[in-house]
């Protein structure tokens, strides 16, 4: 899904000659993704705060997946001496809420 973005997540299994380019028919089901995703459920719903709210957290959906893996990371991953990755060599096209301008990067 990441090689070639499709309207709907059912292109990705479609047939049609002018959509189909990926591999996936062939090798996963549509239905098992799909229902997967159906039941996916990491954090209670009734905890949401709306955006715009004092205690809203833009990924409160996948919070305590994101902590877990924080905390498998740091058991994991113990560097022995300083890391830095240079954030202004990484050029971004996207969109996202957690993007700041940096005027001084080289690469826009």
């Amino acid at each position: 899904m990441g090689l070639g973005k499709k309207p709907t997540l059912h292109d990705y299994w479609t047939r049609h000659p002018v959509l189909h380019f990926s591999f996936a028919p062939e090798v996963i089901v549509r239905e098992r993704p799909l229902s997967n995703l159906a039941f996916l459920h990491i954090n209670d719903n009734a905890t949401f705060m709306p955006h715009g709210q004092p205690d809203h957290d833009p990924i409160q959906k996948i919070r305590p997946f994101v902590d877990h893996l924080n905390a498998k990371f740091k058991e994991v991953c113990q560097p022995q001496q300083e890391v830095c990755i240079d954030g202004a060599m990484i050029p971004f096209k996207g969109r996202s809420r957690f993007n700041v301008y940096m005027k001084d990067k080289l690469i826009k």
